[in-house]
Parts: structure tokens; C-alpha cells; sequence
């Protein structure tokens, strides 16, 4: 265990490389609660399982679906009278979610934390369950007023990602259309989408706008424009050398022209 690691329980210091569950509750309660120690918004909830096991939920106040965590996790598990089940079980029988994830580290762990999926832990599993039940407070899709048109759609980019995603493929239906996810940010860990259409981008731009993204090395992104100064040519220059804008069907129109746009 490197020195990184072992902060994690003396300065709650997130592990740096894989750092697997314990297959113990209260060994995993403690790690985390060093992680987020003085965050009031951690949640902790335990309660029994059927066959006597116990069971331990963590989820974030104000991104988490409190009421569908109750109706879809910890009512099905509560009033399950069998014998004592597995994590797998559990996440393909019991849980009523539509969305659900089995991760086995602590790092899995955190990142989906982050993003607003509870997790959900069991005795004697050495694996976690994340569940799809975050809660984003969301803008409302409506015409950018930087861009306003005559004629044409009246809808506008907003400040979530899977918005702004689904708002491209309303207009690209084909499935060569392709959506690549990648994080930057140290602290931030910023969610960035990179979209093309397969056959129509030239595999050489894809390929340069992949590695100027992953040479990117920042504590945080916190809106498009970071990513616009470390990825173009001349950062100093007063002409323009990336398009950005708030309009899906201009993204939509580029894209159908080969080129390729990056979403944050």
C-alpha cells in the first residue's frame, strides 16, 4: 500500500490506484466516512435484509431521489423474506431501479457517489451496487438568447450533459453517431462527451482531438471556455479557431460536415 492509500483513514484522502471494498460493512462505513468526513449532506442509512443480513445505503443530499431510494431499494429489500441472498441477486431481482451497477473499489465507489447514484452495500460482499437514482436540478430546454433565429428550432443547450446529449440525438437518430466520455479535473472531474459521426469525421482529427484532451492537466473544469484555451492552436490569437455554441442543431449541422464537438 502506498503512502496515498494509506491517508485515506489519517487525512481522508481519496486512494490513489484501485483500492478494493471490504467485504465487511463497518470496515467500508469507516473508510468512507473518513473520505467525507465533515460533510454534512453524507447520508447513512442500515437496515435488515431478509435471512438476517444487513444492509447499508449511501447517498448524497440534494442529488440523490430520496423517495425513490425508500420505494425502490429499501422497501423491496426490507419486505424480501427469503433466505439470505447475494449482491448480484439483489441487484437483478430485488432491486426495482431501471439502472444498477455492480463496483468492486473504492474509487467506483466515490465516483458514482459524486454524480448523485446511491450505493448500496450488503454483509459479507466484498462488491456495491450503485443505482441510477440520482436527482439533478435541471434548466429548462429554451432558445439561447445569444443566438436567437427566424426560423429554425427554438431550443438551446443547458447546463446538463445528459440534456444536452439527448438534444442531439432527438436530430441524429443513426447509430453511427458515437459519444465517447471522458473525465478532466482534478477535483472538478468534469464529465466531456466527445461526439462525431463514424464514417464522416476523419479518423486523424478524431485521433488529435483525443490526445490534446488527455494531455489536459487542471484542478478543474468549470464551463467550456478551459477547454476551448488548452486545446487550441493559439490560445493568445484574437481569431476565432473552435466554433462554440448553445444550439444543438448547429452542433448537429457541423457533425453532419465530418467534424467533430465536444460537450461539458
Amino acid at each position: 500500500m502506498n503512502s496515498k492509500t494509506a491517508n485515506i483513514h489519517k487525512n481522508q484522502s481519496q486512494p490513489d490506484g484501485p483500492h478494493p471494498l471490504y467485504p465487511n460493512l463497518e470496515m467500508n462505513k469507516q473508510q468512507l466516512e473518513g473520505v467525507y468526513s465533515g460533510c454534512s449532506d453524507f447520508n447513512i442509512r442500515s437496515f435488515p435484509v431478509g435471512g438476517g443480513n444487513q444492509a447499508v445505503i449511501y447517498y448524497f443530499d440534494g442529488l440523490a431521489n430520496v423517495s425513490r431510494i425508500e420505494q425502490t431499494v429499501i422497501e423491496p429489500l426490507m419486505g424480501f423474506n427469503g433466505e439470505t441472498v447475494s449482491i448480484g441477486y439483489v441487484a437483478e431481482h430485488l432491486i426495482t431501479s431501471a439502472s444498477s451497477k455492480l463496483v468492486a473499489t473504492f474509487e467506483e465507489a466515490i465516483k458514482h457517489l459524486s454524480i448523485g447514484e446511491p450505493l448500496l452495500f450488503l454483509n459479507d460482499e466484498p462488491q456495491g451496487i450503485a443505482i441510477g437514482l440520482s436527482n439533478w436540478q435541471a434548466r429548462a430546454v429554451e432558445e439561447p438568447t445569444a443566438e436567437s433565429v427566424i426560423r429554425g428550432p427554438r431550443e438551446g443547450f443547458t447546463e446538463t450533459l445528459q440534456v444536452n446529449r439527448a438534444l442531439i440525438r432527438r436530430v441524429i437518430k443513426s447509430p453511427l453517431l458515437k459519444m465517447d466520455s471522458i473525465c478532466i479535473g482534478e477535483y472538478t472531474q468534469t464529465s466531456i462527451i466527445i461526439t462525431y459521426i463514424e464514417g464522416l469525421a476523419a479518423p486523424e482529427l478524431l485521433r488529435e482531438v483525443k490526445e490534446r484532451l488527455g494531455r489536459i492537466q487542471i484542478d478543474g473544469i468549470l464551463e467550456s471556455g478551459y477547454i476551448e484555451e488548452l486545446i487550441e492552436d493559439s490560445p493568445l490569437s484574437p481569431f476565432p479557431q473552435i466554433l462554440s455554441t448553445e444550439r444543438p442543431d448547429v452542433v448537429c449541422g457541423n457533425l453532419l460536415e465530418g467534424r467533430v464537438a465536444i460537450l461539458t
